[in-house]
C-alpha cells in the first residue's frame, strides 16, 4: 500500500471520531437523526464516501442505526459496543466519576468472581501458588514492583484455575490497558496493617477451600483502596491530558486530517 492510500484509508476513522465525540458530549442525542451524509461532507471538508464509511464504522459500534429511508439515528449508548468505555469515561474532558465508579464495580465483581471459581475448580497445587502469591502481598516489606508483578500473578492464577477462557480474556485485556500506567496500578495497593489483614483472611479461605470466605475477602482488600484509585485516575488525566476529546476541540478532519481527500 502506498503512502497516500495509508493516509486516505484513515480519513474515515477520523470522520468517525469527530462524530462519535459529538453523539457522547449530547450534541446528537438518542433517536435523533444525523445530518445527511452531504451536509457532513460539506461541513467538515471531505469527501462523501468516507463520510459513508465513516456511519458504518459508528453502526459496528452499535452508536448509530442506519436505515434506508430514514438516515442514520443515535442509537440508546446502553445498547453500544464496550469500545466505547474509554471515550464515556472521558467524555467531556474530565473523568466521569460515575462511570470510574462502575468499573470499579466490575473490576470487584471480575477478579472476586474469578477467586471462587478457582476455588471450586483450581487443584490443591494452584491453590498453594496463590497463597505464596497471597503471602507477598501481605508483606509490609514487599516493593512497589514486586507488589504489582504478584497481584497481577495472583489474578492470572485464579483466572486460569477457574476454567473460564473469557475470564481469562478479559483479565489480559485489563492488564494490557494498565501495564505501563505504574502510578495508576499503585494505588490499588492497601496500606500496610489492611494489606496484612486482607492477606491473611485470603490465605484462610484458600486452606479452607472456602469459596464464599474467599470472594468476600477479596472484595474487602479491594475496597480498602477505591478511593485512592478514583483520585490516582483523576490526576492521570489533568496531568497527562488524557482527557482532551478524541478530536481536540471538534477540529475538522477537512482541515487537519491526512490530505488527498477533497469533496
Amino acid at each position: 500500500m502506498t503512502r497516500s492510500a495509508s493516509l486516505q484509508s484513515t480519513r474515515p476513522e477520523l470522520i468517525a471520531q469527530h462524530l462519535r465525540s459529538e453523539i457522547l458530549d449530547g450534541t446528537y442525542k438518542p433517536g435523533e437523526r444525523l445530518p445527511a451524509e452531504r451536509e457532513i461532507a460539506s461541513r467538515l471538508g471531505v469527501h462523501r464516501s468516507s463520510v459513508r464509511e465513516a456511519l458504518k464504522k459508528l453502526q459496528e459500534l452499535r452508536l448509530v442505526v442506519i436505515r434506508r429511508g430514514d438516515g442514520t439515528r443515535v442509537a440508546p449508548i446502553a445498547g453500544a459496543s464496550v469500545e466505547l468505555i474509554r471515550d464515556l469515561l472521558l467524555a467531556g474532558g474530565r473523568l466521569d466519576p460515575v462511570l470510574a465508579e462502575q468499573i470499579l464495580d466490575v473490576r470487584e465483581m471480575l477478579i472476586a468472581g474469578a477467586a471462587r471459581l478457582a476455588v471450586e475448580r483450581g487443584d490443591d497445587g494452584t491453590l498453594e501458588h496463590a497463597r505464596a502469591l497471597v503471602a507477598v502481598l501481605g508483606d509490609p516489606q514487599t516493593r512497589d514492583d514486586t507488589f504489582l508483578e504478584a497481584i497481577e500473578s495472583l489474578f492470572e492464577v485464579m483466572a486460569r484455575a477457574s476454567g473460564n477462557l473469557v475470564l481469562q480474556l478479559v483479565r489480559n485485556a485489563i492488564h494490557a490497558r494498565l501495564a505501563k500506567r505504574r502510578d495508576v496500578r499503585l494505588a490499588f495497593r492497601p496500606p500496610a496493617p489492611e494489606a496484612a489483614r486482607a492477606a491473611r483472611e485470603i490465605d484462610a479461605a484458600l486452606v479452607a477451600r472456602d469459596a464464599t470466605g474467599l470472594e468476600e475477602a477479596v472484595r474487602r482488600f479491594l475496597r480498602t483502596t477505591r478511593s485512592r484509585a478514583l483520585s490516582a485516575l483523576e490526576q492521570l488525566t489533568a496531568r497527562r491530558g488524557d482527557a482532551a476529546p478524541p478530536d481536540q476541540g471538534k477540529s475538522k478532519p477537512g482541515v487537519h486530517g491526512p490530505p488527498g481527500d477533497t469533496p
